[in-house]
């Protein structure tokens, strides 16, 4: 599995819960760095329709997977080890 796969597929394992999560707690697990570059990378998959997206006012974005990044997650998984 190619290393953008890889992080698509642990980055959507920690949101796989169906928890909404702060993009700045997921970068700490998946050791962004900076940690600011996960907002980015986390817009990218919102975009793609892998995740859904909330604000509860400023500075309180979260995310949660989507439906289509369950089944993503679950193809991701049938590709490589997990």
């Amino acid at each position: 599995m190619d290393r953008y796969n890889e992080l698509k597929r642990h980055a959507l394992s920690l949101f796989a819960s169906g928890e909404w999560l702060r993009p700045i707690e997921v970068a700490e697990r998946l050791n962004f760095y900076p940690p600011r570059s996960a907002w980015t990378y986390f817009k990218r998959l919102w975009r793609f329709g892998l995740l859904e997206r909330r604000s509860r006012g400023k500075g309180t974005l979260e995310y949660r997977i989507s439906e289509a990044g369950l089944a993503r997650l679950r193809w991701l998984r049938s590709q490589g080890n997990d």
